[in-house]
Order: structure tokens, then sequence, then C-alpha cells
């Protein structure tokens, strides 16, 4: 993956050094906590987002939205996503009739 997404990087890496942890791949699959998900990077955490913590990372764009009632992290410089296991794709992506 390429690295215009740097920041989403270190990001996890803060989280996963403040205790929490992202969901592996299957074996065989590499180790990238990021997948492609319809051509978006996404990173989906085993435990919920620890706000203070990605938040305290100095360096971040200001495109990051912090949607603690989702519980995801979006950048949308790159379009890169992390989401912890409350995430709900439907209070994000909703319709016009929905």
């Amino acid at each position: 993956m390429e690295h215009a997404q740097q920041h989403m990087y270190e990001m996890v890496d803060a989280l996963v050094r403040a205790g929490s942890s992202f969901c592996p791949r299957p074996p065989g699959f590499g180790d990238d906590p990021f997948w492609l998900t319809k051509g978006d990077p996404h990173c989906s955490m085993e435990t919920p987002i620890d706000f203070a913590v990605a938040r305290s990372l100095p360096g971040q764009p200001a495109d990051l939205t912090f949607d603690e009632a989702n519980d995801m992290i979006f950048c949308r410089l790159c379009w890169t996503a992390i989401t912890g296991p409350n995430y709900r794709p439907e209070t994000v992506w909703r319709s016009p009739s929905g």
C-alpha cells in the first residue's frame, strides 16, 4: 500500500502502543493493518478507539474526523478509515430516502 496514509499508520501504531490491537488478516495475506475495502484503505480495531490517545498524536493533518459516537477516525485527505468494534456504517452512508 502506498504511504500517502503514513499518518494513519502512525495512528494505528499509537493505539497499539496504548494497549489496543487491530483485527489481523487471515494467514497468508500479510500483516498490514489496512485492507482495501471498496477502494479505500480501512483498519478495524479489536477494541474501541481510544480517542484521547488519537487526539494526542502530534503532526496529524487537519483533515481528520474523530467520530467518537461511531467509533471511527476518518481522513478526508487520503480517504482512509480506522474503526473500532462499535462502528456502524449505516450511520455514515445514509441514503437520501433513509
